[in-house]
């Protein structure tokens, strides 16, 4: 929160994920289901918070919309990140002056596998790991193909190509920082993505829902201890998310990758189911998770800043109020200390009202996002 007088409140979501998996098409489809979503459902309004962001999430919406009318999709032609970029949204209650700002960090997902590369973008990654510790949220996408269609023969690779020992080392430096800033939220969301096929709920004619938990609590399980350990208070859960809704795998295999793990790397392909109309199931459920926490987060500290304005305006009002005797009132009024401490009495009462009022529309905006059910694929993992 900044701004001594404004409550403006400002959020950091953190993405852990290593390169492929899709991070910069999840963050355009939180804005775009986003604001489908919230007009919809609600009197709160998801926008791009500058034209940089806009153009950012146009350019990837274009890229996925061009590459599912070619009715063949490979992910692997998709563009990647080469530099660090961020995502600037914006939650606004209609009629209310709230705003609610979260950025959202993109990288090139290379970064978390090799730490950088050379000088420069050490200093780069350093520079992320120290974005994805002060987060509020992080989110784990995880590649629900290559955990599902991994042989036996490629099993002890699977660690390697998740980068688990990776992400367990940034999520330790997480939670020892959340656990130091306990009133502040604390919420990691592992996100199974490209699911369409491994889930009946989105078309497919396979239902592979538990294994596919399973698979994601086995692989994970030592990240999930370390948030045990080092922050127990904070929301563990999982939310398995379909990429794009109208696609399904044909074809996935090992092909060589110099540099990779093992030199290789999973190459899927996908072909369009007609009429190859995008649609993200579990994509709804996320963006309600990260509004009512970010939310009630907002509506916390807006109660600290009421409590605590509110002692300031008794303060100024009985200091401007107190009586000092025949003499020192008289001075007090002829110099104009009298006038100046009841103009600043009067300002403190404002600012109280202001957060007072501010702490109530937050209110509003929770009961209003909570009236959303959460869908069956949402699980608590804590």
């Amino acid at each position: 929160m900044t701004d001594t007088n404004r409550l403006v409140f400002e959020y950091k979501i953190g993405l852990l994920a290593p390169s492929q998996v899709g991070k910069s098409t999840l963050i355009a489809s939180l804005l775009s289901e986003g604001q489908r979503m919230l007009n919809r459902e609600t009197t709160v309004q998801l926008t791009a918070a500058d034209r940089l962001t806009g153009n950012r999430i146009a350019n990837a919406d274009n890229s996925v919309t061009g590459a599912l009318k070619a009715r063949v999709f490979r992910p692997m032609l998709m563009p990647g990140t080469s530099d660090p970029s961020w995502f600037r949204l914006l939650l606004e209650p209609r009629g209310h002056d709230l705003p609610i700002r979260f950025d959202i960090l993109d990288y090139p997902g290379g970064w978390l596998e090799n730490g950088g590369e050379g000088p420069e973008h050490e200093q780069k990654w350093n520079e992320c790991e120290a974005f994805l510790a002060d987060s509020s949220v992080l989110i784990v996408p995880i590649d629900s193909v290559l955990l599902m269609e991994a042989r036996a023969e490629n099993a002890a690779l699977l660690t390697a190509h998740l980068a688990v020992f990776q992400i367990k080392q940034v999520v330790l430096r997480w939670a020892k920082n959340r656990r130091e800033r306990a009133g502040e939220p604390a919420m990691v969301v592992f996100c199974p993505v490209k699911c369409e096929t491994y889930l009946s709920d989105s078309g497919s004619l396979q239902d592979q829902a538990t294994d596919l938990k399973h698979q994601v609590v086995d692989q994970f399980s030592e990240v999930l201890e370390t948030l045990r350990e080092a922050a127990p208070h904070a929301s563990v859960r999982y939310l398995p998310i379909d990429t794009y809704g109208c696609v399904e795998l044909v074809s996935a295999r090992w092909v060589q990758r110099p540099g990779a793990p093992g030199d290789i790397k999973l190459e899927p392909k996908y072909r369009v189911r007609p009429p190859g109309t995008i649609a993200r199931k579990g994509l709804e459920d996320l963006i309600s998770l990260l509004c009512r926490q970010l939310v009630d987060s907002a509506r916390m500290q807006s109660e600290q800043t009421a409590a605590q304005r509110e002692a300031t305006a008794r303060y100024s009002r009985e200091y401007a109020d107190l009586r000092e005797g025949f003499f020192r009132d008289l001075w007090l009024k002829v110099s104009g200390e009298r006038g100046r401490r009841e103009r600043i009495a009067e300002a403190d009462q404002e600012h109280y009202l202001e957060a007072h009022e501010t702490t109530r529309s937050l209110f509003d905006v929770l009961a209003a996002l909570g009236e959303r059910r959460s869908s069956p694929r949402l699980h608590h993992l804590s």
